[in-house]
């Protein structure tokens, strides 16, 4: 089974192409090897997301980004604005992502796109990126998809959180950040609030056998403590939520029952 997106992709290459991407983005690069894979941020100087992108390394000097479509520009012109005299390209295109659910057979992928590793947790399956990955799998509808994405995947910039957000209130510095790397951009802000024990709103996932919409409020003894950010058509409803650190369950305020999990926990 698979699902076709739009997908922004950056090419980067140059002779500088690791030791600048290592200086600039919070995940490691250095010490990643050839088709490896990993989440990454891209912050403003003083700490607040300008992009969450998937960083592939192809070769030493070649890597590959990957971002929702529409962030790519943005994604290119930061990277081109700090790089000064370092020798490393950026080359922005507009592709297609075939996600594959399950095992591919070998030779059910063609040689023409770049196969790549999913970042979201629970649930293994690979990215087909391309221009135009045409492949002979059954498609997924989009409301499958999305809530395969709310139970085992990753909240997405532009979606659950956007541009100017707060790193540490997303959940995924476990997964994007790298916290024994030297300096990177906006490094002091992801360290000082780290330090305080995180952020006062964090990302999560939300169940609940009762109905919920989008922007419904979430409530804990007759306080709200979140808002609901996505969420299914239809039940069980599973979804995304900015709740407060603390909260480990809430209510509708016409008290149905909301389960809420951490990013790096799966509903079955």
């Amino acid at each position: 089974m698979g699902f076709t997106a739009k997908r922004d992709v950056l090419t980067a290459n140059g002779p500088d192409t690791q030791v600048y991407l290592h200086g600039q983005i919070s995940q490691n690069v250095d010490d990643m090897v050839d088709g490896e894979s990993r989440l990454s941020f891209l912050l403003e100087p003083k700490g607040n997301v300008e992009s969450c992108f998937r960083i592939t390394r192809l070769e030493r000097d070649h890597y590959l980004l990957d971002t929702e479509t529409g962030h790519g520009p943005l994604l290119c012109s930061s990277l081109e604005r700090f790089k000064l005299r370092s020798k490393t390209e950026f080359v922005h295109h507009e592709w297609k992502m075939l996600s594959i659910f399950g095992n591919p057979e070998e030779g059910d992928v063609p040689e023409t796109v770049l196969a790549v590793q999913s970042p979201w947790p629970g649930l293994q399956h690979i990215d087909l990126l391309a221009e135009n990955p045409i492949t002979e799998f059954a498609v997924c509808t989009d409301e499958d998809y999305e809530r395969l994405r709310f139970s085992h995947g990753l909240p997405v910039i532009g979606r659950e959180f956007d541009i100017g957000a707060i790193p540490n209130e997303t959940d995924l510095l476990n997964v994007a950040v790298s916290f024994d790397k030297g300096c990177y951009r906006g490094q002091e802000l992801v360290e000082r609030i780290d330090s305080r024990k995180g952020g006062r709103r964090l990302l999560r996932r939300i169940r609940s056998d009762l109905a919920v919409s989008v922007e419904e409020p979430l409530v804990s003894e007759g306080s709200e403590v979140g808002q609901v950010l996505a969420v299914t058509l239809n039940a069980p409803y599973i979804g995304f939520a900015s709740v407060r650190s603390e909260v480990e369950a809430a209510e509708t305020e016409i008290g149905g029952h909301v389960e809420v999990i951490a990013l790096n926990e799966v509903i079955g």
